[in-house]
């Protein structure tokens, strides 16, 4: 086991390998107790430096006019660091700059990057230079260079060892044992741990220290709460009506709300809504609630379905559209209000897949890891499970969509999940099913969108009975319905599943083999009969993936018949009736006739076996099962394909969307969606339940529930509620118009808005969230604007930087002078409140893209579509969006938007007349800066942006010669 390393690090022109070049490189040779020796030289690139870069490191071309060319340089390192493992932050960005002059192609590599999300799960962020501060590491003044990052990489790594030399010794030879199989970078460490401990002696943690105690048993989890098992419900068969007149008073200045919040404010909007929605209860009627940001409006839902749950032994479901609004109502906002009042049962419930499936992840680890994938969530959840109370995932860090899909094949949500063969689920170990046992018994029950609808799609078979609903976030309540519905799948997902089923890899039997080698102990006869069946489905799968393959390249070729092949931002293909009707198509249905038979006897086949097998390990065959299980897993995939895509070629359902897309880089995918939603949640939740609560602070346009209304299936009976907030936005917000950047894709737009933001970050000093609609847009204004707010000392933070959206917002809320630049996520969710957030940019009205398949085929439904259809879902979004500004009421604030069509266009009104009532304004780029710098300052602002204001509606209007009347049709609009 090498006991030296060599940190390296690297500076370089850019972040593409192949059309960048590199300027520094620091390396530093040391062992597990000291530094040995150091290497750094400057490298001249070839070309210029770009500002930024400069800006970055202080390197600059006169620097590196003398210095040696990349070639002598990679040649110098290779010398330094030898046969050493090379230590890296994100190290394959290093080694793609220098394997392009084949240098340490030989070097095992190790990433801090990835140890540290093992061994430091719960970091705010994984930059080197947080990591060294959250650890406490103590080190000099450093500067953006690569020496210096080298150092730090080093003293990550020393801190990191010594972490993990603290982990029980089964643990770091099980981590040692499956890395070194597929020669995992990660194992050399490991291994240097394992010597460590041995060297100095254990020094673990508690939670080492526990599962040491516990004979190293990682297999969890570990319930240091023995908690308290309650019966499930009984509902009363009359229920009693909650007493409003009581349940007001709890919200009084003096009462027990006010004396259990801390910052707790009387506000009447709440009060007002508690009431409704108690009423709405008391009167079994349906609700719809829009509640203006500051209204408080969980605890005024939350107090009527704590009072209603608990009288009458009722559960009431409460669904968020995110995951983080669903834990601060479990982790904040519920036990706050249980303290307040009086002890009640509460419990969050997340869907399968964010549950750890123990027999999925004991299978993996007697199977062992068949990539860095497989071994990195491995080796986080061997760590993780002896601590973990719940088996939720969320609190692993899973930056990648190769850990993510891993995870998903050892959670609850894979399709080989089965608790009626699972010793877990039996011996109540079974994460998912115990978090469901509880939320029998729970008076509120939080769930997420994506949950509610998957208990609709199984009819009522993921939740407990329930009778109540109140939905938060409401407005996303369609999207959440649609995806939910959609199927979508690519010929690469297939190809693992008939790989998996048919063809062994690196040393891993295929399941046909496995099953196989797995049956060798059951009696004779029936050991026969499965050889004979898994011969005729070899044979049958075999025949079937070339028949299904032959499919997917006639659907490849049709999407560029009809779509291109040459946009590098992809391509989308609706599948209309009319293309239905086309030689081209009806030649694809030829090709599916000869495909269909065979897929649908290969089906019925692994079905048959499945059944089969689950007979047969009856008796205590742990690889048999195991076997069974997977292959379970595998027949719901190839299944599910086999009825989609006969749906999608052959016979589409009436409410289906079907269409063709290609992102340009990765794989074509075949979706499906629901056209339709409304019907589906009047069946399902308005006609079945007692009474379902909808609320958002966005639900109207221009003061109208009447596009909800329609899109969601709400029955007219429901009633309606509209609150304001508490804030005073005309005093607290302005909304600035520029008038004079061009309108989008016209000459000038793109060089226009640049300038704007330059101008107007430096006079808000940062503290500013810039909304895009499209990614090229936000990476093309994010790479011109970055060089010059740096020289005015502010920091660019982009979306889509490897960064996470939590890491991002962590960054933007603690730092000093930073600007947020965000897309589609950012548009809400985000809570920033204080000067962090005092400017809010939106740089294009929201709308949806017009040939967006979804989009496209709902249009369908109206008559005039753009007024009717497409301009309120971008009210919607935009009001989203607005939203973000004032978060609280000592919040001040600048909302600026750079498209010109609220104002020249008919249709920029209902924008307004659906905003909150903050000031507004319009005028040029030049008067931006002086306005937001004046307003954020609290001075009055100057005179020339306040011309031509309108005083009865405080509304800026352009003179009517100067406005443009012209039919709206969506061919002029350019969308996200």
């Amino acid at each position: 086991m090498p006991k030296t390393y060599v940190a390296v690090d690297l500076e370089t022109t850019g972040l593409d390998a192949m059309r960048d070049a590199i300027i520094e490189i620091g390396a530093v040779r040391f062992d597990q107790d000291q530094v040995l020796e150091r290497f750094s030289t400057l490298v001249n690139p070839g070309r210029k430096i770009p500002p930024f870069i400069t800006e970055l490191t202080g390197i600059t071309d006169a620097d590196v006019e003398g210095a040696i060319g990349a070639a002598e340089a990679t040649r110098q390192l290779m010398q330094f660091a030898g046969r050493d493992p090379v230590v890296g932050h994100n190290v394959q960005f290093d080694l793609a700059f220098l394997r392009r002059h084949r240098a340490l192609q030989g070097n095992p590599a190790i990433d801090t990057f990835e140890l540290a999300g093992i061994l430091v799960p719960h970091a705010s962020r994984y930059s080197l230079g947080n990591l060294v501060r959250e650890l406490g590491i103590e080190l000099p003044q450093q500067t953006h260079r690569a020496l210096d990052d080298a150092e730090m990489t080093y003293a990550l790594f020393a801190a990191l060892l010594e972490r993990a030399a603290q982990l029980p010794q089964e643990t770091l030879n099980e981590l040692v044992r499956l890395g070194q199989r597929i020669r995992w970078g990660g194992a050399y460490f490991f291994g240097d741990a394992l010597y460590a401990r041995q060297r100095y002696g254990f020094r673990g943690g508690i939670g080492a220290q526990l599962a040491a105690r516990r004979g190293g048993d990682l297999a969890g989890p570990l319930f240091i709460v023995d908690e308290q098992d309650y019966a499930p419900l009984n509902p009363r068969r009359e229920p009693r009506q909650i007493d409003l007149v009581a349940l007001t008073a709890l919200l009084d200045p003096d009462g027990p709300i006010a004396a259990a919040y801390a910052q707790y404010e009387y506000r009447d909007q709440q009060v007002e809504m508690m009431q409704a929605v108690g009423e709405a209860f008391n009167r079994a009627q349906h609700l719809i609630v829009e509640a203006g940001t500051g209204t408080g409006k969980s605890l005024a839902y939350l107090l009527p379905a704590v009072e209603w749950a608990v009288m009458n032994q009722q559960r009431v479901v409460v669904s968020t559209n995110t995951i983080n609004l669903q834990e601060q109502l479990a982790t904040k906002d519920i036990p706050q209000l249980r303290d307040a009042l009086y002890e009640f049962r509460a419990q969050a419930l997340k869907g399968r897949s964010h549950y750890l499936c123990r027999q999925q992840f004991e299978a993996l680890r007697r199977r062992g890891p068949m990539n860095d994938d497989e071994m990195r969530v491995l080796a986080k959840v061997l760590l993780w499970l002896p601590n973990t109370l719940d088996g939720d995932g969320d609190a692993l860090f899973l930056p990648t969509a190769g850990e993510r899909s891993v995870w998903h094949t050892i959670s609850a949500g894979n399709e080989a999940c089965d608790p009626d063969r699972c010793a877990y689920y039996a011996s109540d170990g079974c994460f998912f099913y115990r978090a469901r046992a509880k939320a029998e018994s729970a008076h509120l029950l939080i769930v997420n969108h994506a949950l509610l609808l998957a208990d609709i799609a199984t009819q009522n078979r993921v939740l407990p009975e329930y009778d109540l609903l109140i939905v938060d976030e409401a407005h996303h309540l369609e999207r959440a319905t649609t995806d939910s519905l959609r199927y979508t799948t690519q010929w690469p997902e297939l190809v693992r599943a008939f790989d998996g089923l048919l063809r062994s890899s690196r040393g891993f039997p295929s399941l046909l083999d496995e099953v196989a080698l797995a049956a060798d102990g059951l009696p004779r006869n029936t050991v026969m009969r499965v050889r004979e069946v898994l011969i005729q489905l070899r044979e049958a799968g075999e025949r079937v993936e070339g028949y299904v393959e032959a499919v997917f390249q006639d659907l490849e070729r049709l999407l560029n018949d009809q779509a291109g092949s040459n946009n590098q931002y992809g391509t989308r293909l609706r599948v209309t009736q009319v293309l239905r009707e086309t030689s081209n198509w009806q030649e694809l249905v030829r090709v599916w006739s000869q495909a269909a038979p065979h897929f649908e006897m290969l089906v019925d086949g692994l079905g048959l076996l499945v059944d089969g097998l689950q007979d047969a390990v009856d008796v205590d065959m742990p690889e048999l099962e195991g076997a069974r299980a997977r292959l379970q897993g595998v027949t719901r995939v190839l299944a599910a394909a086999e009825e989609q895509l006969h749906h999608f070629i052959v016979t589409p359902t009436e409410n289906s969307i079907y269409w063709l897309e290609s992102s340009g880089t990765g794989p074509m995918m075949v979706n499906a969606a629901p056209l339709h939603v409304g019907p589906l949640i009047e069946e399902h939740l308005f006609a079945k339940k007692r009474s379902v609560i909808l609320t958002s602070a966005t639900l109207r346009i221009e003061g109208s529930f009447g596009y909800l209304r329609d899109r969601l299936g709400v029955p007219p009976e429901a009633e309606e509620l509209a609150l304001g907030s508490p804030f005073d936005f005309s005093s607290v917000a302005l909304l600035y118009v520029v008038t004079d950047v061009p309108e989008p894709r016209t000459p000038g737009y793109q060089k226009s808005v640049e300038d704007t933001l330059v101008g107007l970050l430096e006079a808000t000093q940062g503290r500013a969230l810039v909304l895009f609609t499209s990614y090229s847009q936000l990476r093309a204004t994010t790479e011109a604007i970055t060089a010059p707010l740096a020289r005015a000392g502010i920091t660019v933070l982009a979306q889509g930087t490897g960064t996470s959206r939590a890491q991002l917002l962590e960054t933007f809320r603690t730092g000093e002078r930073v600007v947020l630049m965000g897309t589609r996520s950012f548009w809400e969710g985000v809570d920033v409140p204080g000067e962090a957030l005092s400017c809010l940019v939106i740089v294009k009205l929201p709308f949806d893209v017009p040939d967006d398949p979804i989009v496209a085929a709902r249009s369908e439904a109206y008559e005039d579509a753009f007024n009717d259809f497409m301009v309120p879902e971008a009210v919607l979004r935009f009001l989203q969006g607005f939203g973000r500004l004032i978060r609280t009421g000592s919040d001040q604030g600048i909302a600026v938007v750079l498209d010109q069509r609220l104002l020249t266009k008919r249709y920029g009104r209902r924008f307004v007349d659906s905003l909150p009532d903050p000031r507004i304004v319009q005028g040029s780029r030049v008067e931006l800066p002086l306005a937001a710098e004046r307003w954020l300052t609290g001075k009055p602002l100057p005179m020339i942006a306040m011309g031509g204001l309108d005083e009865d509606e405080g509304w800026m209007v352009l003179p009517q010669e100067e406005r443009r009347d012209e039919d709206e049709e969506p061919s002029w609009f350019w969308g996200a």
